[in-house]
């Protein structure tokens, strides 16, 4: 069951569409790129439930068995196409009421670790909205092109099972 007005069920049921499209779909999961533009982060992606659901804990037995497989393919394709120093992969779930999973690539010039890495994106993310700094948008171009390479690379995953 979708709820109409939730920003992850929109996504899911196709009424808005994510920068640079769908990079993956199974039964139970969905993957594009987080948020809308202009995107402040090369490669960060969500991983939504494809049904509404509020915490993991009520995640049915099969949506939490195929979870795992997901996170593991699309840390090993990020890896592949931008090489970062680590994946972070993260669950808040206080902003929109919808299980989904934050995926971060850090690049190998960032400092580690959470805070680190949570701050540049409020950073990033605040100086480019309300101030209009540009220095860290991901063009549309770009985002369109990490996101083909992601499906090219979950694809031969797939293909080499």
């Amino acid at each position: 069951m979708l709820v109409p007005g939730c920003v992850s069920c929109d996504i899911v049921a196709g009424k808005r569409v994510e920068p640079g499209g769908v990079i993956y779909e199974n039964d139970y999961w969905h993957i594009g790129t987080m948020g809308s533009s202009p995107v402040v982060w090369r490669g960060f992606l969500s991983i939504k439930l494809k049904r509404h659901c509020e915490h993991l804990a009520d995640l049915l037995p099969e949506e939490a068995l195929a979870l795992g497989p997901v996170i593991q393919s699309i840390c090993l394709a990020l890896t592949e196409v931008l090489k970062p120093a680590k994946v972070y992969v993260c669950s808040f779930g206080d902003g929109v009421k919808h299980v989904h999973l934050w995926v971060l690539p850090r690049p190998s010039d960032m400092r580690p670790g959470m805070h680190p890495v949570i701050f540049n994106l409020d950073m990033r993310t605040t100086l480019t909205r309300l101030l209009g700094i540009k220095k860290w948008i991901v063009s549309e171009d770009e985002v369109a092109g990490i996101a083909k390479q992601l499906r090219e690379c979950l694809c031969r995953q797939q293909n080499h099972d």
